[in-house]
């Protein structure tokens, strides 16, 4: 895998051409956190254990949720912004949000019949892909529970089993990770199609067809057609644990603290 240090080619050229002659501090928090996701408008997303908070894109705090029945907050979805998932792996429960974090929905897996879920992920149509570890399928429903959409057994196809630890969807294609395999790809009927051989990621964004993500104290590109890794020099890489890109801005996350920044 060929690495070169130089800025993603498949993300806004402009933006990252200006992170090049520097960056801006925008706003800064003192907060636990453990998650991190950004929607398509530029907001924010940051959550620890059982909180949410929400940022604009110039990083100013917004709205906040909270919710102590279902355990600590797994998974962050912003693929719908207008109705946000947050899922609570311990009660295999998803909530749904409203921009301003306010409840609209709840959908309980095991209440539908399903009693090993490892990944989940919204769909711009508001229903929900995730993956059975019973039947070893990718499937999309909607609140109810109804099947739109599933998958071929992948230990049949992949010849074995998948343990996906994180999946999104983007541009009518599911990106399904598994650490040990590499990430999955399937169309938008729940067809796979190929694997992107990179392992051992936790999380990821996709951005016009490239992979993003945080490694090595740096942030990463990587290029399925071409192969190539790209890295960023970060600005502050002390006590760093992840950092997330959106068009012209940059959150670095660390254990107590945010950081927002312009570029």
């Amino acid at each position: 895998m060929m690495i070169t240090r130089t800025f993603f080619r498949g993300i806004v050229i402009a933006a990252l051409m200006g992170f090049a002659g520097g960056v801006a501090l925008l706003q800064s928090y003192s907060i636990k956190s453990e998650l991190a996701v950004a929607d398509n408008f530029g907001n924010f997303y940051v959550a620890g254990k059982n909180r949410l908070a929400k940022y604009s894109t110039e990083g100013k705090y917004l709205f906040p949720y909270e919710e102590f029945r279902y355990g600590k907050i797994g998974a962050i979805d912003p693929t719908n912004p207008l109705k946000l998932m947050v899922y609570f792996p311990d009660f295999s429960t998803a909530v749904f949000l409203d921009k301003f974090l306010s409840p609209l929905s709840t959908l309980n897996f095991f209440e539908l019949g399903y009693q090993n879920i490892t990944a989940v992920a919204s769909s711009v149509d508001g229903k929900v892909w995730f993956y059975d570890n019973v039947d070893f399928k990718l499937k999309k429903i909607d609140e109810t529970g109804k099947v739109f959409r599933e998958s071929q057994p992948l230990n049949l196809i992949l010849k074995q089993t998948p343990y996906p630890n994180f999946m999104l969807e983007r541009d009518n294609q599911v990106y399904m990770n598994d650490p040990q395999l590499g990430i999955l790809v399937f169309d938008f009927y729940g067809s796979y199609g190929k694997t992107i051989p990179l392992k051992g990621l936790i999380k990821f964004q996709v951005t016009q067809g490239n992979i993003v993500y945080f490694e090595e104290q740096k942030l990463k590109s990587y290029t399925p057609n071409t192969f190539e890794t790209k890295e960023v020099q970060l600005p502050d890489t002390a006590r760093l644990t992840n950092a997330l890109i959106s068009k012209d801005k940059l959150l670095l996350l660390k254990p107590d603290s945010l950081f927002f920044y312009s570029y």
